[in-house]
């Protein structure tokens, strides 16, 4: 009997010892890699919205359909955008037109100009010269060289001197005020150029392709349908980067930093785990009972004990073109450190 006691005391302090074992064990690798069934699949998407107003006359897409960037989706009847640019691309003609023709008119109108300045110039030599005539004749005069009829002529001939300057100078103003300048259809150019511009983006954008690789949803629209400016159609999903957000416990975060290494497993795709890098660990969520936008939002459990809060921690997947990937699929994410499992 003493044997058999002493030997269920020993077969007890082992199995002790195992258990304590194995709680560490539990516990370094909880530490080591963190892992929730809180989490779900996202990526993000952008709504399409036409920025033209029109009818539809082509869809080239339906729901769920994958599409490259650059793929075309629908086309706006494009008529009066066309009509549009070919009244801009007359208008841009007219004004370049218009600016030739008034510069040729400039060029004349300062050639005559600069010819007036000349004949002033001209007039100015000739009038010198009669009363230079005049000065030297007359002390002549006196002494008996010259008629009186010399000194008539030459008083005469200054006197017109003077009127054909006057003449000459009122010429030359009117030619320098006639000649006109290009500026102001330079201008009107510049805004015509800009409508020019404009009809041409618009005629671009009645075709809408797609911004992004990725998936379409939300699409509830058949030919003939009348697109408005600024109101979205349907959703297309970015297929280029897909996460995992997965809420974590407040007491797990100090075991986690971004470029860490997860596993996610989908919901009903558990024989296809994904793998992916945590990218960023929330910063904050909306406190229970708080009221305002701009943090997201993680319900606690229990309302009656002390429950730790979660955080979403982003995940991103490596292999995002995975066709089952949804966004808001149910998921499980397991976070370690390295490469190893």
């Amino acid at each position: 009997m003493k044997v058999n006691s002493t030997t269920g005391r020993l077969v007890a302090a082992i199995a002790m010892v195992a258990a304590v074992a194995l709680i560490v064990a539990a516990v370094i690798v909880v530490d080591r890699r963190p892992r929730t069934h809180d989490a779900y699949i996202y990526a993000y998407s952008a709504g399409i919205t036409p920025e033209v107003s029109g009818r539809i006359v082509f869809i080239g897409i339906r729901n769920d359909q994958v599409v490259h960037k650059g793929d075309i989706l629908l086309k706006i009847d494009p008529e009066v955008f066309s009509l549009q640019l070919r009244q801009a691309n007359a208008q841009v003609a007219a004004l370049q037109a218009q600016i030739e023709l008034t510069s040729r008119q400039v060029t004349a109108q300062g050639s005559g100009a600069e010819a007036a300045a000349h004949q002033v110039e001209r007039a100015r030599q000739q009038l010198s010269l009669a009363r230079d005539t005049r000065e030297r004749l007359e002390p002549l005069h006196g002494k008996g060289f010259v008629t009186t009829q010399q000194i008539d002529q030459a008083r005469t001939d200054e006197r017109s001197a003077e009127a054909q300057l006057a003449a000459a100078i009122q010429q030359a103003s009117q030619a320098k005020e006639a000649i006109g300048d290009v500026e102001s259809l330079k201008a009107q150019l510049v805004g015509a150029e800009a409508a020019q511009a404009l009809a041409a983006r618009n005629l671009r954008e009645a075709t809408i392709v797609a911004p992004v690789d990725g998936r379409i949803v939300g699409l509830n629209l058949a030919l003939g349908s009348f697109a408005t400016a600024g109101h979205p159609l349907f959703t297309i999903i970015d297929d280029n980067n897909w996460y995992a957000i997965a809420n974590f416990r407040e007491t797990d975060l100090a075991h986690l930093r971004a470029g860490a290494h997860a596993t996610v497993w989908l919901m009903g795709q558990e024989g296809h785990p994904l793998e992916g890098v945590v990218e960023s660990l929330g910063a904050g969520v909306q406190p229970q009972g708080a009221v305002g936008p701009g943090l997201p939002q993680v319900d606690r459990n229990l309302n009656w004990v002390v429950v730790a809060q979660r955080f979403p921690v982003w995940v991103h997947l490596d292999n995002g073109a995975t066709p089952f990937l949804r966004i808001g699929a149910t998921a499980s994410v397991r976070v370690r450190h390295g490469h190893a499992d």
